[in-house]
């Protein structure tokens, strides 16, 4: 088997795996304190967050009026770009349905980014991270400086993340239970 046919079967192994809402919330909760007490953290001033799926820790609670908080916005070239939003509530839904930055917030260039939180389906003790498949992530997070920092719950924690060489790594990983960072 290929490592697309390794990645694939990765996702439809964690896809199966459902958490329910108390979970969901009280191991976000736990992410969040963990996130808010690392120095990576405390020293961003620009920090890129993500808007949550279901299936995603959420990490809204950590919007801070001290930084300059970014989403992604999806453009139609197939890219993302980092918008800055002065409260939650100037998210609109985008391209795929997930709350983005509407053109009226301002972008943030990539050099301007301290800090990136990377939701993921799994990730690996090496900072693999496996993303949803389409690898517009994983090119975006090339682009932009700081660390990033992959957030997951503790199931998405896994041995092995099938990768390649274009497949972005993370600095750090955070779950409800582990904080690691990369030792290179």
């Amino acid at each position: 088997m290929g490592v697309k046919e390794d990645k694939a079967k990765v996702r439809a192994e964690l896809g199966t795996i459902r958490i329910r809402p108390d979970e969901r919330k009280e191991a976000s909760v736990l992410i969040c304190n963990r996130i808010s007490s690392l120095h990576e953290w405390i020293s961003a001033k620009t920090v890129l967050l993500y808007a949550p799926l279901p299936d995603e820790p959420d990490i809204l609670s950590l919007i801070d009026d001290s930084k300059t908080i970014c989403f992604p916005r999806y453009n139609a070239d197939r890219t993302y770009e980092a918008a800055a939003i002065n409260h939650l509530n100037d998210l609109a839904p985008g391209k795929f349905g997930i709350p983005e930055p509407p053109d009226r917030c301002n972008k943030v260039k990539p050099t301007e980014i301290n800090l990136t939180l990377v939701p993921g389906v799994a990730f690996d003790k090496d900072m693999n991270r496996l993303g949803r498949g389409r690898g517009f992530y994983d090119r975006w997070l090339k682009e932009l400086s700081g660390e990033k920092l992959g957030v997951g719950f503790d199931h998405q924690l896994i041995d092995l993340v099938p990768a390649e060489s274009h497949d972005a790594r993370m600095g750090l990983v955070i779950t409800p239970s582990r904080a690691m960072k990369n030792s290179d």
